[in-house]
């Protein structure tokens, strides 16, 4: 099954990915992630696409669609988290013959609230929040051990700014899957094992 999870930032889109990761073994595949690794390298586009990430902008579609399609070649069970986020990603990724897209839909307030408090794993993409999803040891991961750290684009005034990027640039893209009757629209504003929950009902998996 290929699947696309979509929403704002903060809507809980890193953590389903990571528990339909472990429990059914689908590749996670998210943007972000492989924008940041390749924003740590020393190259002149690395620093380009550092610059517009912390900014809270959109990296150029070319990059990041070249970027997905070579991560999942040949990959037949994979989700890709937060990605296409414009309707012309949307439309480059086509070939890859998407099965169904979860749409997590939660307002500004609460995104605001979680980010705040949302830490991630140094090494991987793996996500917990101070208050709602706790690590087991403060700070420390509990897959891998390395340090937890709040990243630069998770601070209110970058929120606001990608989630107004959100409603103008990729909104667009969830009407473009409903046109295509594969868009599953899911309340993302409950607890992790609500939201959960609920998305493994809507795919029925289990």
């Amino acid at each position: 099954m290929k699947l696309i999870i979509l929403g704002p930032p903060g809507s809980g889109k890193g953590t389903v990915s990571e528990r339909l990761e472990q429990e059914f073994g689908f590749l996670n595949v998210s943007a972000g992630e492989l924008l940041r690794k390749e924003a740590a390298k020393k190259t002149v586009n690395a620093l380009k696409i550092k610059r517009t990430i912390e900014a809270g902008k959109l990296v150029p579609n070319h990059i990041v669609v070249d970027m997905i399609k070579k991560h999942v070649k040949n990959k037949r069970k994979y989700l890709l988290d937060g990605f296409p986020r414009s309707r012309e990603q949307a439309e480059a990724i086509e070939d890859l013959k998407i099965e169904k897209v979860l749409n997590l839909d939660v307002k500004e307030e609460v995104v605001i609230e979680r980010l705040a408090g949302r830490r991630v794993c140094s090494q991987g993409h793996h996500g917990y929040h101070i208050k709602y999803l706790p690590p087991k040891k403060a700070g420390i991961c509990d897959v891998d051990g390395s340090p937890l750290i709040q990243r630069k684009d998770d601070v209110p005034s970058i929120i606001k700014e990608r989630f107004k990027i959100y409603h103008s640039e990729t909104e667009p893209v969830a009407e473009y899957y409903r046109k295509k009757k594969i868009l599953l629209t899911i309340d993302g504003s409950g607890s992790p094992e609500e939201v959960y929950r609920n998305v493994k009902k809507a795919l029925q998996i289990s």
